[in-house]
């Protein structure tokens, strides 16, 4: 076993590792099983204990309250505080049970016994006896300012609770039980003190078994140490030796020195053995070869010098060849700078893009600088210059000698050489190589524009000459769409202006294709529309705006019937109404035929916006359908009691009844008014809001408690959620009115009556009021205008209970004007919530909970 292992370095190192995995594994398990049951042990006594103190304390609580309030009710006679104390008896005979079932030694049962007779004197014997004693004080039979033991002893109930044996009289014939009392209390306040001393004295156990294992693991890392510094260490050293001394002979041989063959190091069985006995077969090969190899090279050596007089010849060649290269090269630069010339000068429509060109002008005929003059009616116009300044071009367009003037005037090409002499520049004079040519319209021959270029190093000759005259003919073609372009843009953008006046939005599709032309007003109308706005007026296709449409309108059908008709060319000349968004938005719509030389062209379409109409219209007759029938009730009232009381003779009973009535009514009419005048100062914005810190739970209150009266069929709840008073900034007058028509409408549209809950809660620095009542509920799509003037559900149970359709929307407005917001929820049949959510006002909110908790 030993020689297998000795064969294999892998094997020696695994076998050094499993030794020591088996020592510290051992060591751990022997420690862990220890620790853990002597930790396990020591835990479930601190448990035990923290268990016992926890209930002790807690009865210990319990006492001190059932004591202090037992005085406190035999004092003051607070029948409130009696019933709490009274409420602690589940609790503390639990817990005198629980101690009683777990007592183990002598002093847990005779401290569970002490508490149970502390229990039983209170309960079965202090409890009716101060009851007795308070209620005799109630009803004067016992006058007194402080309790008496004698007072106690002449109660009948207490005769009875002596011969019971549950209380024992003194010899001056009172009741004293303070002894018991004091007696149970210092048991008590003793277990709890044992308590303590038990819970110290097993954390001090607890901490002495953790500090022996942390001395055990200690003790096993000092063995584990002493094993690898005796065992692993010597051999890991001894390995290295070797490994060390045969990269110590490869360096040797590597630098050609003479190197000791060791015969000892080949007789190890491991790979290190193995290693060893090939390097020294390497070490008498190497030396074997290297006398041949320094024959091969002198061979080498000679063949290399012809080698580099064959290269030396190649790179004469390979030079001619690249100077063949560059000129081919330069041709195709010059190439492809005349194909982006002409297609710049093919696609160019305004003046900006020519700075551009004159650059490529410049780079093709190798010149230094040059400038493209514009000219208009013969007049200088402006200029695009490259590598000379626009001072400089100014001066040569006041000599009228320059090579530019005589060009212009003579209307030909003019080539020119002068001499140059600049002494900040060059200490030299110098020739430098003009050429202008004119650009002239071809019908008017006036002179619109000229190219003058400068070049330094010769005269312009042939192919360049050719080459300026060429871009001359492009630059004209250029330069008269440019012109054409400027006209067709300037039209464009008046007619443009001319339609984005118009307020009605205006939709121009043309016949035969799917784009179309549209105004800016047709945004303002559809602002679905506005992310697929381009520069160039126009959407990506007609289909596009039809399916944003089709999925605005109301109608779908009647919207695809009217598209059909104009699409197939027959145009109505009347104007047709499409209802959009749910009927909150209405449109008008009419098309006209667009008619050019040749046939139809296309049809514009117009759209105007008749929300505000149709919105007055309805208004306009909600209004006279309110009024006609919330007037015509109480004055009819009004009328008839008014002639029986002119026209008959009543006696005093029913002429009250008649003028309660006629005071109703008027009253009616009065609120009818109030309701008016205030919607119409609101959504003018005359109403005047006297703003305070309002206490919005006591507001509420007030408003409710008009109405648990006067609703006998509905049960009124009000709950404060938050555990703090909301306050708001707010008018407290109009506030009122809000809650006032909330609540009034939860009642009157709950007409078989039911429950009407309201909840004040409080998020995120805002107050949230909910009303919710049971009643018939409203239908989804009256939503979109239940909080619209003189707007009222159409239906049967609606029109029976009545109304003036202005009471939501008051609140509407009253929330808008405290900055906040209100929304509803209901279900047909079920009953309806209202959610008004206000913002806070954070220092009143402050200051009361500083007052609530100071009350506390």
């Amino acid at each position: 076993m030993v020689n297998w292992i000795r064969r294999r370095i892998g094997r020696q190192l695994l076998t050094v590792f499993y030794a020591v995995l088996i020592v510290v594994s051992i060591t751990s398990f022997f420690v862990y099983d220890y620790m853990e049951g002597r930790i396990e042990t020591s835990k479930q006594n601190l448990e035990t204990i923290s268990e016992q103190n926890r209930r002790a304390n807690d009865l210990w609580d319990n006492w001190q309250t059932v004591q202090f309030g037992l005085r406190g009710f035999v004092i003051f006679g607070n029948q409130e505080r009696f019933d709490e104390i009274q409420a602690l008896r589940t609790d503390i005979k639990s817990e005198t049970d629980w101690f009683m079932r777990n007592a183990k030694t002598d002093e847990e049962e005779e401290f569970a016994a002490q508490m149970t007779n502390l229990y039983e004197l209170y309960y079965d014997a202090l409890f009716p006896l101060t009851q007795s004693y308070v209620n005799e004080k109630k009803a004067n039979r016992i006058n007194e300012d402080f309790l008496q033991g004698d007072s106690l002893f002449s109660l009948p109930i207490a005769e009875r609770l002596v011969d019971q044996g549950r209380l024992k009289p003194t010899a001056d014939g009172s009741i004293d039980i303070t002894p018991d009392i004091e007696k149970a209390s210092a048991a008590l306040d003793e277990y709890r003190t044992n308590l303590s001393q038990q819970q110290e004295t097993a954390v001090r156990e607890l901490r002495s078994e953790v500090a022996k294992s942390q001395w055990i693991w200690i003790s096993s890392i000092v063995v584990l140490i002493a094993f690898i510094l005796l065992f692993v260490h010597p051999f890991l050293r001894r390995m290295t030796r070797q490994l060390l001394r045969l990269i110590d002979d490869n360096q040797k041989l590597a630098r050609k020195e003479p190197i000791k063959i060791d015969k000892a190091a080949e007789q190890r069985p491991d790979e290190i053995g193995l290693l060893r006995a090939a390097f020294n077969r390497m070490v008498v090969t190497t030396n074997a070869h290297t006398d041949a190899m320094q024959g091969k090279n002198e061979e080498l050596q000679a063949q290399s010098e012809e080698l580099l007089a064959q290269q030396e010849e190649l790179q004469a060649q390979q030079e001619e060849l690249e100077e063949a290269y560059q000129t081919t090269k330069k041709n195709e630069e010059k190439l492809r700078l005349r194909s982006e010339l002409t297609e710049a000068l093919a696609v160019r429509e305004t003046v900006e893009s020519y700075p551009a060109i004159v650059q490529k002008m410049i780079d093709i005929t190798s010149s230094e600088y040059g400038a493209l003059l514009l000219y208009e009616e013969g007049a200088f116009m402006g200029a695009t210059t490259n590598g000379m300044t626009m001072d400089y071009l100014k001066v040569l367009l006041k000599d009228e000698m320059s090579v530019i003037n005589r060009s212009v005037r003579q209307m030909e090409f003019i080539q020119s050489e002068k001499r140059v002499t600049r002494q900040k520049d060059y200490p030299y004079s110098f020739s430098t190589y003009e050429v202008t040519i004119p650009i002239e319209d071809p019908e008017t021959h006036e002179l619109i524009a000229a190219i003058y270029l400068v070049r330094y190093k010769s005269a312009y000759k042939g192919q360049q000459l050719t080459d300026i005259r060429e871009f001359a003919q492009q630059m004209t073609l250029s330069l008269l769409r440019t012109r054409s372009y400027e006209g067709m843009r300037q039209e464009k953008e008046k007619t443009e202006q001319v339609l984005d006046s118009i307020r009605e939005a205006i939709i121009y599709l043309e016949d035969g294709n799917g784009e179309l032309y549209v105004n800016r007003p047709l945004f303002e109308l559809i602002p679905e529309l506005q992310s697929e706005f381009t520069v160039d007026r126009t959407l990506p296709s007609s289909e596009y705006v039809i399916d944003v449409m089709r999925q605005l309108v109301d109608d779908v059908e009647a919207f695809n019937t009217y598209l059909d008709l104009i699409r197939s060319g027959e145009i109505s000349p009347e104007k047709v109404r499409f209802d959009i968004r749910n009927n909150t938005a209405h449109l008008e719509v009419y098309a006209e035929r667009i008619d050019v030389v040749g046939g139809w062209k296309g049809i514009i379409l117009v759209l105007r916006d008749i929300t505000r109409e149709t919105e007055a219209d309805r208004l306009k007759t909600e209004l006279v359908s309110t009024v006609s029938h919330e007037l015509r009730t109480p004055l009819s009232s009004i009328y008839g009691f008014t002639e029986l009381m002119l026209n008959r003779e009543i006696d005093d009973s029913k002429q009250k009844k008649y003028l309660a009535t006629i005071h109703n009514e008027t009253e009616r009419l009065s609120n009818l008014v109030t309701d008016f005048l205030d919607v119409q100062r609101m959504q003018s914005g005359g109403q005047l809001y006297q703003m305070a810190h309002l206490d919005l739970f006591s507001l509420t209150e007030q408003v409710m408690s008009l109405y648990d009266a006067s609703s006998e069929r509905h049960d009124l709840h009000l709950q404060l959620l938050s555990p703090d008073r909301p306050f708001i900034l707010g008018d407290e007058d109009r506030i009122k009115q809000l809650m006032n028509n909330l609540i009034n409408n939860a009642i009157k549209y709950s007409p078989d009556g039911g429950r009407v809950d309201v909840w004040i809660d409080t998020k995120d620095d805002q107050a949230i009021i909910e009303v919710k009542d049971e009643g018939i509920g409203i239908p989804h799509h009256a939503f979109a205008h239940l909080f619209d003037k003189f707007y009222r559900v159409d239906n049967s149970d609606t029109r029976r209970i009545g109304g003036t359709g202005l009471g939501l929307s008051i609140c509407k407005e009253i929330v808008k004007e405290h900055e906040g917001v209100i929304h509803v929820e209901s279900e047909v049949g079920k009953g309806s919530r209202f959610i008004i959510v206000l913002p806070l006002s954070l220092t009143e909110s402050i200051e009361s909970t500083e007052e609530n908790r100071r009350s506390i």
